[in-house]
């Protein structure tokens, strides 16, 4: 960090190296998890609920520092605005940060071990490991070929929606294994495309993904099958809920919101994997993925955020 820095210089590059704009996507991994698993919205609303949003957030955040911090050559060849956003907080800045988010994570889990949330306590220490080994050396599992994207897969979009779901739950159930199974592949099938467009800068730099493994285009391919089998399966896991549990909607214009979110969702679904799908058809793949990878924030939150809604209609309507 320079003396010339601004607070609103250090502000914009903290948000930068926390991918501020991708995290507005975010909320739903905590939530959907909290959401599906309370069985009265008085319960979700208690306070072990905002508790655990913070811890969420605090795990994403550290996660996205350290990626940033050790991706600074790569950033610098395509992404340069991250690599000046490292340069402009100082490396020894941002590992300060991160020691700050690891301390105040492990004293909201130490909390919730006290307070009798093992599994939950348990799962976000998994998130705590699995985001610090994907990016962080000598282990970068990111640059692991086979491997690469499973810290992501697990880390970020399976554990955060289970522990949130063990808050107010203690065994699994068919509907919330359906729709993390969905979840994942969903929000993996998109990230796909992310780990295709930094194809070139991730050879130079010598980390193998899937893309360098299986080819680019099988990768685009795996991308569309993981966006649109994953996004259905969360839909049908949301559905089978008031099935499993023998629920019934007492509120008419809840019933329809739900469907009409339903069906709303399963056209984006589709939608999303037909754009990923012609971007794998393209001659050049490299062009064609960098500029999809564009639209991957407005993929996470209109894919999301209608789940969220239909989850919050049960909760609420049921």
């Amino acid at each position: 960090m320079t003396d010339q820095s601004t607070f609103l210089d250090i502000l914009k590059s903290f948000l930068v190296i926390s991918r501020a704009k991708i995290q507005l996507g975010t909320p739903p991994h905590p939530l959907l998890g909290l959401i599906l698993g309370a069985s009265a919205i008085s319960q979700f609303l208690s306070p072990i609920s905002l508790i655990y949003i913070v811890l969420y957030f605090l795990l994403i955040t550290f996660a996205c520092n350290i990626n940033c911090l050790y991706d600074v050559r790569i950033d610098e060849k395509y992404k340069k605005h991250m690599s000046t956003a490292v340069k402009t907080l100082g490396k020894n800045t941002v590992k300060t940060i991160i020691l700050i988010e690891a301390m105040a994570i492990l004293v909201i889990i130490s909390y919730l071990i006290f307070t009798g949330y093992y599994l939950t306590s348990l799962l976000s220490l998994s998130g705590l490991v699995f985001g610090y080994v994907y990016s962080a050396e000598p282990v970068r599992v990111k640059g692991r070929g086979i491997l690469s994207p499973f810290p992501v897969l697990i880390g970020l979009y399976t554990l955060p929606v289970l522990g949130g779901w063990f808050i107010f739950q203690s065994t699994l159930t068919l509907y919330i294994v359906v729709f993390c199974i969905g979840y994942a592949l969903l929000n993996e099938g998109i990230t796909l495309v992310n780990t295709c467009e930094d194809y070139k800068e991730d050879m130079e730099e010598g980390i193998k993904t899937w893309a360098h493994i299986f080819s680019m285009e099988k990768t685009m391919r795996v991308a569309f099958i993981f966006t649109t089998l994953g996004g259905l399966l969360a839909i049908i896991g949301v559905i089978l809920k008031p099935v499993q549990i023998g629920w019934t909607f007492y509120n008419t214009y809840s019933s329809i919101l739900f469907v009409g979110m339903g069906i709303i969702n399963t056209f984006v679904i589709i939608k999303i994997g037909g754009d990923i799908y012609e971007a794998g058809s393209e001659d050049d793949l490299q062009i064609s993925c960098k500029k999809a990878a564009k639209n991957m924030p407005k993929w996470f939150i209109s894919s999301r955020y209608p789940l969220l809604v239909m989850a919050l209609l049960l909760l609420i309507g049921l």
